[in-house]
């Protein structure tokens, strides 16, 4: 009886183990995804100046080309 109370024991010890490293591969894949995700957000954020800054060069192309159509 105590040889088997103590084979569960070994046995739970085992699985808590494989569970607390698995949590921890968990842990750092999480991190990582996290920093990826803060990457791409900047990428965006500088995507987005660069729209904004390319309508405001299309709009000035724009006006000025309205400007030389008036003039002929």
């Amino acid at each position: 009886m105590l040889s088997e109370k103590n084979r569960q024991n070994m046995e739970l010890q085992d699985e808590l183990s494989r569970s607390k490293r698995v949590l921890d591969e968990k842990f750092f894949e999480a991190g990582k995804l996290r920093d990826e995700s803060n990457g791409r957000g900047d990428q965006v954020v500088d995507l987005r100046s660069q729209v904004a800054e390319l309508e405001r060069d299309i709009d000035l192309v724009k006006s000025q080309r309205a400007d030389m159509f008036r003039e002929i």
